[in-house]
């Protein structure tokens, strides 16, 4: 940070006191966020204005603004002047920001914030959210975006893992690994947001409920995946994607969480995984969660968590030419009046204690306490509806099989795993996969599901934590 960046903060904190820098001038100041973890452009410029928006029928008049140019990264605090004279009672004021890029919007507000009400008011924290402008093919150290990756990874009990890998101009990504030599296996998909840092070049996926997976950047288009701590993988072995020659998106299938309005007969989902707002398509089990908001909602439009198994395809849009990603209902789970995004990301706040679709963290092995090493991710299981899929971390590795369900009676089949080699948890992961192996019952208390064998004896214990 220059010191000029750090002479206007220490003056946004002292106006926020209540310190006003010229006579008569007020101020009103705040903070505002997004919740995607990327990094702005060197140029991109944060702008919030106090507006008047008494009019319904006028455009708001603008009071006051304040600029941070460069906006620097978030949260972006600010502090406005006006003029208090222009203040009228009975008139309504609020605020509003953005964030933009030579002219190109790239987050704003989608909410009013109200201000001004006679009370003693706290700096207002406003979200911001990212804008489709961003959609459009852009350059990046990795080329033009959006760009296709494929490549054949090792595997503990296969030919290998392919993955392809598909990233967006708008800072989100598609994952799908396939398992080679095992035709009965259930792709896993996966979608989240990208960043990329300079010096090396390395490329982090996150889906904001793990830590980042990580590819340093080639030559050639060439990514190579990284180990947990971000460092080379020592081996023989192929572990790089190379870019496809042209764009080639999948179609990823999985459980999908976010904000759904119905509004004009026009659907949208705002995906909490990538921050996204999608089209829903008119077909599938659309029908079901269109009712569902319907009979929940509590004004025309207000946005409502929702959870579904679905895909993400292209679609003609209902404007204009080509297509466009949208999300497919394939089955509806359930509406949560009240909940938000930061409440169905956050792992101490669980919403669902059901078998399937929750994140179970483990807990308990046998007897023994479960003690996560560090940078790694938590061991854990997601018994998916769709196609009775397992996926989940066995602490080093990535976990993905099979299971089937009857009743009380439970088992796992044909389950895989990467092979990575860490210098912790090793002995803990070999446990872990032997008890799943074992599996022939389970039982939920408390939130708490227990694994058990044939004979009743617990197996392993696991916590809900967040619904996936």
């Amino acid at each position: 940070m220059t010191g000029m960046q750090i002479a206007r903060r220490w003056m946004f904190a002292l106006a926020a006191l209540g310190l006003a820098s010229a006579a008569g001038a007020a101020t009103i100041s705040g903070s505002a966020s997004y919740r995607e973890r990327m990094a702005l452009p060197p140029g991109a410029v944060f702008e919030a204005t106090l507006e008047d928006v008494s009019r319904a029928d006028a455009p708001a008049t603008v009071i006051g603004r304040a600029r941070l140019d460069p906006a620097g990264s978030p949260p972006f605090m600010f502090t406005i002047e006006y003029d208090g004279a222009a203040i009228q009672a009975g008139h309504r004021y609020s605020l509003r920001a953005s964030v933009k890029n030579d002219g190109q919007l790239l987050f704003t507000t989608d909410r009013s914030y109200p201000v001004l009400q006679g009370k003693g008011e706290a700096p207002v924290q406003m979200l911001l959210r990212r804008t489709g402008d961003g959609a459009a093919a852009s350059r990046t150290a990795l080329g033009s975006l959006p760009a296709s990756f494929e490549g054949t990874l090792p595997c503990a009990d296969c030919s290998g893992t392919r993955w392809h890998l598909d990233v967006l101009a708008d800072h989100s990504y598609r994952l799908r690994i396939a398992y080679e030599g095992k035709p009965s296996e259930q792709p896993f998909d996966e979608i989240g947001t990208w960043t990329l840092s300079q010096a090396p070049t390395i490329l982090r996926l996150t889906t904001g409920q793990s830590e980042p997976q990580a590819f340093a950047l080639k030559g050639d288009g060439l990514l190579t995946k990284l180990d947990r701590k971000g460092k080379p993988i020592a081996s023989t072995l192929n572990y790089g994607l190379k870019r496809l020659p042209a764009y080639a998106p999948i179609e990823p299938r999985l459980t999908l969480t976010g904000l759904y309005r119905y509004m004009a007969d026009a659907a949208t989902i705002q995906l909490c995984t990538t921050g996204q707002t999608l089209p829903v398509a008119t077909e599938g089990d659309n029908a079901a969660l269109e009712r569902a908001y319907g009979e929940a909602r509590t004004s025309p439009g207000a946005p409502m968590l929702v959870s579904l198994d679905g895909r993400i395809a292209e679609r003609p849009p209902m404007e204009g030419t080509g297509t466009r990603a949208t999300v497919v209902v394939d089955q509806f789970h359930q509406v949560m009046p009240g909940a938000g995004c930061e409440t169905a990301l956050k792992p101490s706040a669980p919403i669902t204690t059901a078998l399937q679709e929750t994140y179970w963290k483990l807990t308990r092995l046998g007897e023994a306490a479960v003690v996560a090493s560090e940078r790694q991710r938590e061991a854990h299981l997601i018994l998916h509806k769709d196609n009775h899929r397992v996926s989940g971390s066995s602490g080093c590795n990535r976990l993905l099989g099979g299971y089937t369900l009857e009743g009380e009676q439970l088992s796992f089949g044909n389950m895989g795993s990467t092979m990575m080699a860490c210098v912790e948890g090793m002995e803990q992961e070999q446990r872990f996969l032997a008890a799943l192996q074992q599996v022939a019952r389970w039982q939920i208390k408390q939130g708490q599901l227990t694994l058990l064998d044939a004979s009743g004896k617990p197996l392993a214990r696991f916590e809900a934590v967040a619904l996936r």
